[in-house]
């Protein structure tokens, strides 16, 4: 675990430039989503649900990525193994998602104080979240971060493997597969099925159960992955 740690910190130098430009992004975000509100708000308007946050997680996605597509080379060369790089590159995920997680509470905590920015916008605030359970709330956020976050590594260890031609076949598959599934769905008329099953999860297995077996999906793939790649 000491050698894990160690090789964290051989991409520390890189995590303020990181999370500098996903913040900032998402800043950018916020700020063209209040203009956008208060242009169209009209007297009487309600709250509007901007679901502008999903971009962070967007950002997130390609942040990860690069990093580790930058990152990989270097510690190959410093006689990291593979095994010792993946796995401190989750924790550094776990870390960061835990970070996000509180910050996002904390704008969450500003954004209702200030009346939703003073404009009736919810950005950080999300309506699904309106009756999580308070010591829920930080997982709420964490750990779709540390999905998105094995995803940005899965994908960075494809580009790694095959190079962009790997990336590129493996999100047209993934558009294909989740294209085919939709219209199968829609073909049975099971939508409203999975919508009752989705209403009868509880909110730990929707914020947490599951989509936690799909991070872990995302880092078997990636681990597996990046076993066989090359700098």
């Amino acid at each position: 675990m000491n050698r894990i740690r160690r090789v964290a910190r051989l991409q520390l130098p890189a995590w303020p430039h990181m999370a500098g430009w996903t913040w900032g992004m998402t800043a950018v975000v916020f700020g063209i989503n209040l203009l956008s509100v208060m242009a169209n708000r009209d007297p009487g308007d309600g709250v509007a649900n901007t679901g502008g946050v999903a971009s962070l997680y967007a950002i997130a996605i390609g942040m990860a990525t690069t990093s580790v597509t930058q990152i990989f080379p270097y510690a190959l060369g410093m006689s990291v193994t593979r095994r010792e790089f993946y796995l401190a590159w989750s924790l550094l995920a776990v870390v960061q998602s835990v970070v996000y997680a509180l910050v996002l509470c904390l704008l969450r905590a500003v954004e209702q104080a200030t009346g939703h920015w003073g404009v009736g916008m919810r950005f950080f605030d999300l309506p699904f979240m309106d009756d999580v359970d308070p010591v829920l709330l930080p997982v709420g956020y964490a750990v779709p971060m540390l999905v998105v976050t094995h995803l940005g590594i899965l994908l960075g260890t494809v580009y790694l493997r095959w190079g962009s031609t790997g990336v590129l076949t493996g999100i047209t598959l993934a558009i294909t597969a989740l294209g085919l599934a939709a219209a199968l769905i829609t073909w049975t008329r099971q939508w409203h099925e999975i919508g009752r099953w989705l209403l009868d999860q509880s909110h730990t297995a929707l914020l947490v159960g599951w989509p936690v077996l799909v991070a872990a999906a995302f880092a078997a793939g990636g681990y597996g992955l990046i076993r066989r790649a090359t700098a």
